[in-house]
């Protein structure tokens, strides 16, 4: 500690700055809990407003879903909105508003007030409706589409555009193939994280996908792409596998045990063998098979055909992964990759005997082809 401040902080004096403190403090408190709700405290002048941000032109900011009060408030002063995180926080935390941030695509000002910037945020206003899209896991983009169309939000063919025209977060970028056009244009589906979103009628379908591809780079988050690469793993790969995975196994237990089986068959240079990758090339491939049965032909009805579908996504016919997601996973799948089970299971397949979705396990085909055996992944 520096001379001055060890002086200013030592006996007397230390007590009268505590002192002063203690009280300032109190009467902030006081304020804030003056006030029925946290509605209530915005609405008026309880609290002196603190100094805005120097003056500035607009800015689109992206909460994502899942952001927490210091990943905003940092956010926020790195873009000039608000002169100090810090007192951002302090002053959500008086207001009871540290849990109750909203995700949306909103403009603000850096003259604006912090008081109305955490308003604007964390308060659902009235004169501001809002449309709610519920996104579930494992879709294509089409899907997607369809589901922001119904919700309201505008045609399915905007959404697919603006995804394939989007920007990806700089975290999730970098490891994308080297190819013309890597990117969104050419892998949608992988890298819009499947949420529920809260935008403010009248966003346009480029905010919401911005919106879903920054909430990517918020859940896929930095200490799970390190751990990704210590296993040797961009997150392109692990994006890839993850979708495969998202829609194979529907037993929480069972998907990073999954994921060690397809690490078995990478390292053997053998072929994966996914249904869910053929059934992406099917209706990738044949309209009429979208028509009579969706976007995700059943494994049932697959035939032979089916199965030889002619397309690099199609892990029956290629070794090795598919160019890119095949569809959108969810953190759970995410995290069964980067932290897949190191299993001595080559096969899995689906146990016809139950109902519930769940896989059995085995070492050789020969186990993998009695139908009188199932060995269970531990649940």
């Amino acid at each position: 500690m520096m001379p001055m401040l060890r002086w200013l902080f030592s006996g007397r004096s230390m007590l009268m700055a505590l002192g002063f403190a203690l009280v300032a403090a109190s009467v902030i408190v006081a304020s804030a809990l003056f006030a029925d709700t946290p509605n209530a405290t915005l609405g008026a002048d309880v609290i002196p407003t603190p100094a805005p941000a120097p003056s500035g032109g607009a800015q689109r900011f992206i909460l994502a879903e899942g952001s927490t009060l210091d990943e905003v408030a940092d956010e926020l002063e790195d873009l000039g909105i608000v002169r100090s995180s810090q007192q951002f926080k302090i002053l959500a935390s008086l207001l009871g508003l540290q849990n109750r941030l909203v995700s949306g695509v909103y403009t603000l000002r850096p003259g604006d007030s912090t008081i109305s910037i955490l308003r604007t945020i964390t308060v659902v206003d009235v004169d501001r409706p809002t449309v709610t899209v519920t996104f579930p896991e494992g879709l294509r983009i089409e899907e997607m589409a369809e589901i922001v169309q119904q919700a309201g939000f505008g045609p399915a063919e905007e959404f697919i555009t603006a995804a394939r025209a989007a920007e990806l977060p700089l975290s999730l970028a970098v490891a994308l193939p080297d190819e013309p056009g890597a990117g969104l244009y050419l892998y949608p589906e992988g890298y819009l994280f499947p949420d529920t979103y809260f935008v403010p009628i009248g966003s346009t379908a480029a905010e919401l996908v911005a919106l879903m591809a920054e909430t990517m780079h918020l859940r896929f988050s930095a200490d799970l792409r390190e751990a990704a690469a210590r296993r040797g793993l961009t997150p392109h790969e692990v994006l890839t596998l993850a979708s495969m995975i998202e829609r194979e196994v529907v037993i929480p237990e069972e998907r990073a045990v999954v994921a060690g089986v397809l690490f078995n068959r990478i390292e053997a240079f053998d072929r994966l063998g996914i249904d869910a990758t053929t059934q992406y090339c099917v209706a990738t491939l044949d309209p009429d098979s979208v028509e009579a049965y969706g976007w995700w032909k059943p494994g049932s009805e697959l035939t032979p055909a089916d199965l030889d579908c002619d397309s690099p996504y199609n892990t029956r016919r290629y070794v090795g992964l598919p160019p890119g997601p095949i569809a959108s996973p969810g953190l759970a799948s995410i995290e069964a990759v980067v932290y897949a089970e190191d299993t001595h299971y080559y096969y899995y397949r689906i146990d016809a005997r139950n109902d519930d979705g769940s896989h059995c396990f085995a070492v050789t085909f020969e186990e993998h082809d009695d139908p009188n055996r199932c060995e269970k992944a531990d649940r």
